[in-house]
């Protein structure tokens, strides 16, 4: 990166500059023969270049791969004005992920979504759940095991859900998450170890509702709660969200799973605007968001995790229930002079 100067991005006229540069996974499209780079159709970031398309005229994508100096020379001949960052992950690792938002914190771009502290305090099941404690929020009591701890509950009741500290996307997360004594923990911590070199969270299981909230603004704006339901009543139905029931379609149709508003008291109203404003600003999150929650049928709200970059996909709920009140071709946008704002106000 000898010779980088982020001054330069500043020398070009508003006219030259790019409006918005997207920087995407390179796994998410491919160069053509022109050179170009061509995102996956269908994709997520294909609907978001989409809708970006349709508000601001220079929309240019960006592969952030392994050449980190190829990425970012061609981030400095865009001079883009904001990046769209919707990245995951580096070489597959999605702890990372934080590492990217820091390089364009460090090279002056502005950027939209959280920034490197926001993004390790949320892709941490455990540390955010600490912190989000500490400000007034009720979360779920849990305990961690690295790689080479004995497997032994310090003493939380069973069941427990146990996960990678780490995961994204309910990642190794299935039926046999739920462990109900010490016999089943150990084998689901081993199974995870098998796959995986990182620790484990184990959770205190809160039954109830899954409750999903979006967010937006950094004041920040909460939206209308999202509720996932499982119709089917059977014994062997899903009981809360597992890799599977979140990406396969068949699976959720066998178990008619289906999102729709959530109808609440006034009094849970309250306590998810509350914990969504106080969990957002704890973990430092910026512009968008979603928190998950579960919901008992006494009424206690528990926060489960924070999603700073969540999936963009349209009607990734259903139909738009994932940003309760704000259409797609809006919602990109909106996004963008979020974060534009938010700089601005610096």
């Amino acid at each position: 990166m000898a010779g980088y100067n982020p001054r330069m991005t500043r020398r070009k006229t508003n006219n030259q500059r790019c409006d918005v540069a997207m920087l995407v996974d390179e796994e998410n499209g491919e160069r053509n023969k022109s050179g170009r780079f061509v995102l996956d159709r269908g994709s997520m970031e294909a609907h978001i270049l989409n809708a970006l398309r349709a508000r601001y005229p220079r929309v240019a994508v960006v592969p952030f791969g392994p050449d980190i100096v190829a990425t970012l020379t061609e981030l400095r001949r865009l001079g883009p004005q904001i990046v769209f960052n919707l990245t995951e992950w580096v070489a597959s690792d999605r702890k990372l992920d934080h590492a990217i938002a820091g390089l364009l914190e460090m090279m002056k771009f502005r950027y939209t979504g959280s920034g490197p502290v926001g993004m390790q305090l949320a892709r941490d099941k455990a540390l955010s759940k600490h912190v989000v404690a500490a400000a007034g929020v009720d979360v779920p009591r849990c305990f961690t095991l690295d790689r080479g701890d004995r497997i032994e509950n310090p003493g939380l009741p069973f069941p427990l859900i146990v996960k990678p500290q780490f995961g994204d996307g309910s990642d190794e997360i299935g039926k046999a998450s739920l462990v109900r004594t010490p016999r089943e923990l150990r084998r689901r911590v081993r199974a995870i170890r098998s796959r995986l070199d990182e620790p484990v969270v184990c959770e205190e299981f809160i039954p109830g509702r899954d409750i999903y909230v979006g967010i937006i603004g950094n004041e920040p704006r909460v939206l209308a709660p999202t509720e996932m339901v499982v119709e089917s009543k059977r014994v062997s139905a899903p009981k809360f969200a597992t890799y599977r029931l979140k990406n396969d379609g068949k699976y959720r149709t066998k178990w008619r799973v289906r999102y729709r508003l959530a109808v609440l008291p006034p009094r849970v109203m309250r306590k998810i605007g509350e914990f969504c404003r106080k969990a957002f600003r704890a973990l430092k999150l910026r512009d968008y968001a979603r928190l998950d929650f579960r919901l008992t049928d006494a009424g206690r709200l528990v926060f489960i995790e924070a999603n700073p970059n969540p999936d963009l996909t349209p009607h990734t709920l259903g139909r738009n229930l994932c940003f309760v009140g704000i259409e797609y071709r809006h919602l990109i946008p909106r996004i963008v002079e979020t974060a534009r704002q938010r700089y601005r106000k610096r």
